[in-house]
């Protein structure tokens, strides 16, 4: 090969590689990508499938972006701690959890130095423990909360499920009288319909669901704890600072499904349905019975710190300073 063809194919090349990164660097200047996790296997996070399925957060972004190309990516998690772990390693700015995770997550930013998150919001609340019960094998001997007394109870132990088991046998004065121990979800529905645990502490919607289809029968609702149990939204606050107007778009879509929710209940429990394959029964069930309340309030925050407190006791995490990590759009 003649060397002035060489030089042409080295240029052709060289020309190729640029037109690419060009090419690249116009697409990812002008694409305006989110990634927010969320859990459809748990109730008081369902404000994240009306977003999804009606597009909302989506469509106010277009209105505001209008030369942007909008891409926003739901990535459907199984807990908290998955989501966690995915925004501390950059993956997700915006994540739905529950209040221990959401605490957690917290913890995370005031002891690692490239993290920073804040709670933007409330999702779904359950008023002094709602949504979350004490479960019984069907037909089981167990009847009343003294019977528990030398009993076996399964729980994601650092759960708020956990704690309000907790403060309910405090109340029954059976602390000592019980034996606790950590089973997931899935492994603990799976020992409660073979009967080989005694009871399972959890939140909505696995009540509802082992009871509808005949596993399961409820003991004690989380009430009987009189602790709010709480879920809510948090961003990486490295992201938020930078983007201001797109963590508020996404508080106003928030306000937005939960308006959906209130005013169209039945279709709201149809989407849940759809998004995550709970019978229609159970989700028109968790739809009448969650608070769907965006604010944070005093009483909130005293929640968290009270919930704080027990993951303290359970060296699940150090002492910090919790009012640190609550949104103020500054």
């Amino acid at each position: 090969m003649g060397s002035k063809k060489k030089i042409l194919i080295i240029v052709i090349i060289l020309f190729v590689i640029l037109l690419v990164i060009g090419t690249s660097s116009y697409y990812k200047k002008d694409t305006l990508q989110i990634d927010v996790g969320y859990q459809s296997v748990t109730s008081q996070t369902w404000g994240a499938l009306i977003i999804k399925n009606k597009n909302i957060f989506t469509k106010k972004l277009q209105e505001k972006y209008p030369d942007k190309k909008v891409k926003v990516i739901w990535h459907d998690e199984i807990s908290g701690a998955v989501i966690n772990t995915n925004m501390i390693s950059n993956k997700i700015q915006i994540g739905f959890m529950g209040d221990m995770p959401l605490i957690l997550n917290m913890s995370k930013s005031a002891t690692l130095d490239d993290y920073e998150s804040s709670l933007i919001a409330f999702d779904g609340k359950g008023e002094s423990g709602k949504n979350q019960s004490i479960l019984v094998p069907k037909n089981s001997e167990i009847k009343e909360i003294s019977d528990l007394e030398g009993k076996v109870i399964s729980t994601p132990i650092g759960s708020s499920a956990h704690y309000m088991l907790m403060k309910v046998l405090e109340k029954y004065d059976l602390l000592d009288k019980v034996e606790i121990v950590h089973q997931d979800v899935a492994l603990a529905s799976q020992l409660l319909k073979t009967k080989k645990t005694d009871a399972f502490a959890i939140w909505a919607p696995y009540p509802n669901f082992l009871v509808n289809e005949g596993s399961a029968e409820i003991l004690a609702e989380g009430t009987e704890s009189e602790i709010d149990y709480l879920a809510g939204v948090i961003v990486n606050n490295n992201w938020a600072k930078e983007n201001k107007d797109i963590v508020q778009l996404f508080i106003d879509s928030l306000e937005e499904a939960h308006k959906f929710i209130k005013e169209n209940p039945k279709e709201a429990a149809k989407i849940f349905s759809i998004e995550n394959g709970f019978n229609q029964t159970v989700t028109e069930t968790e739809v009448k019975s969650i608070l769907w309340d965006t604010s944070i309030t005093t009483k909130d925050i005293d929640t968290l710190k009270d919930k704080q407190d027990f993951l303290i006791n359970l060296k699940q995490v150090d002492k910090f300073d919790l009012d640190k990590y609550i949104y103020k759009g500054e």
